[in-house]
């Protein structure tokens, strides 16, 4: 599924762009959660500005975390700056972030695979984290290191292979939400 011109025209700006700073990109990945994630279907796209969890980062950026009628935590996305991805230790405290987010939400997720997504500038790094097994993987390799590579963010949401790719873990996700809602509501 390709982004609505609407929302591709949010992040226009940055193909003109050598760097992209982390607050110029929070209104377009709003928008394009708020797409993958309709607020018609229940979906709630909440955004913090603050560190919801203690970090060891000065450089905090942005995270959005998406919700089902305000409950379960679906998917989350930390947005940095497109600058962060050439300096090892910007990739290395994102990393750490996202490791911190994945600890602190798995009790509030019911789902059986969480997505989280760190952005920096359009490039993207997928992670997964196995509920049951507690294993966290990026770019599909187990996360055993805190010094990922650029090769991690990989993936251009400009692109329409980016678009798919997140439009399929959007796409699992609700799958998953689904489920665990029709068993609440046999159990009930």
């Amino acid at each position: 599924m390709p982004l609505l011109e609407t929302i591709y025209e949010e992040f226009e700006f940055a193909n003109d762009m050598q760097e992209i700073q982390a607050s110029q990109l929070y209104q377009p990945y709003y928008v394009l959660l708020s797409h993958l994630f309709p607020p018609e279907e229940g979906y709630i796209v909440v955004p913090h500005y603050n560190p919801p969890i203690p970090s060891r980062s000065v450089e905090f950026k942005n995270i959005y975390t998406v919700k089902h009628n305000e409950a379960d935590v679906l998917f989350f996305l930390q947005v940095k700056s497109s600058e962060d991805l050439s300096n090892i230790s910007s990739r290395q405290e994102a990393d750490l972030q996202m490791q911190e987010k994945f600890r602190h939400i798995t009790a509030a997720v019911r789902i059986g695979m969480l997505y989280g997504v760190c952005a920096m500038g359009t490039k993207i790094c997928i992670y997964r984290l196995h509920v049951k097994t507690r294993l966290l993987s990026r770019s599909l390799e187990l996360v055993t290191n805190t010094a990922p590579v650029v090769d991690c963010w990989n993936i251009d949401i400009l692109t329409p292979e980016g678009q798919g790719k997140l439009c399929k873990i959007a796409q699992h996700t609700k799958e998953m939400s689904t489920q665990i809602r029709q068993s609440c509501l046999i159990s009930d």
